[in-house]
């Protein structure tokens, strides 16, 4: 059996693009999408989802994102098209392939451990 040590380091500018992209992208099941961008020079601190199905809301952080990307790239579950994405920006650090509906299944990873809309 063989192991990896993945390091991967979600930076600030890639956590508020996919903030960003998943305010269109989550349309369909998050009824309500705030982010707190109380940090200096307005940087994102939290970005806050409500499920419309529950009204849970769900709290995300820079570090809640990041593991959600992690945990995607290692699980492998999505087709070539969302993996490859998800790819570039473990391996290469570069968000740029992140659209909006890359974003929703990134924010639901981490707010439900799995992607379930969509």
């Amino acid at each position: 059996m063989a192991n990896a040590i993945i390091t991967f380091n979600l930076s600030q500018t890639d956590f508020e693009t996919i903030v960003d992209m998943a305010a269109e992208g989550t349309s369909y099941w998050a009824s309500k999408r705030l982010v707190d961008n109380t940090g200096e020079g307005g940087k994102y601190l939290t970005y806050f989802v409500t499920d419309a199905e529950d009204s849970k809301e769900y709290a995300l952080s820079l570090a809640k994102v990041e593991q959600a990307v992690l945990d995607l790239h290692v699980k492998q579950s999505l087709n070539n098209y969302y993996q490859d994405a998800i790819r570039y920006l473990v391996v290469k650090g570069e968000s740029y392939d992140v659209g909006s509906d890359i974003a929703d299944v990134i924010i639901q990873q981490a707010c439900f451990g799995e992607v379930i809309y969509g």
